[in-house]
């Protein structure tokens, strides 16, 4: 290989090297396509694998990826309708906060009644519900539907965030009171 092949092997444009190359046209229309709400199809497929994760938790088939699933859609609900906001257009104000209190008062139920789930997977290796579970998460999950009817990818990402932000808090929180014991 003489010296004019080496620098034309050295310098030649690769599809892997070209930074036009990598960018996909559609690629611009990201934001556009995650502040759109949720089609019906996309709707109806996380709640379909929110609700099975339900069912086979409470008929001890799930697991620990099941029992994730539940536990973030709850979480995601929480954060949601407390940030739910007023519009003096649909409702009084009296009532919105009234439902606005329902709405984090049955996720708040949900939640107690999944921990106590993941409480009983720690004690006996096996998951199920209690009559309280299946009191609370049904309707949760409804809440959950309605928020992805009229949701957006990036509202549920946002409210994502907010969730693990919380977890890391309780973390480092739960981690300097075990340190100072």
């Amino acid at each position: 290989m003489n010296r004019k092949q080496r620098r034309q092997a050295t310098f030649k444009r690769a599809a892997r090297w070209d930074r036009n190359a990598r960018v996909e046209p559609s690629r611009v229309l990201t934001p556009i396509l995650m502040c759109r709400t949720f089609d019906q199809e996309e709707a109806a497929k996380i709640s379909v694998d929110t609700r099975l994760a339900w069912h086979r938790l409470t008929h001890g088939e799930g697991n620990e990826p099941d029992f994730d699933l539940l536990a973030n859609s709850s979480n995601v609900a929480l954060v949601l309708a407390e940030g739910l906001q007023w519009n003096p257009e649909l409702m009084t104000r009296q009532e919105f906060e009234a439902k606005r209190e329902l709405a984090i008062e049955t996720v708040l139920r949900a939640q107690a009644a999944i921990e106590a789930m993941r409480d009983r997977y720690l004690r006996t290796a096996r998951w199920g519900a209690d009559a309280a579970a299946l009191a609370d998460v049904p309707p949760m999950l409804d809440f959950y539907d309605d928020l992805l009817a009229h949701g957006s990818p990036r509202v549920m990402l946002d409210a994502l965030e907010v969730t693990v932000k919380r977890m890391r808090v309780q973390q480092e929180l739960e981690g300097s009171s075990h340190a100072s014991d």
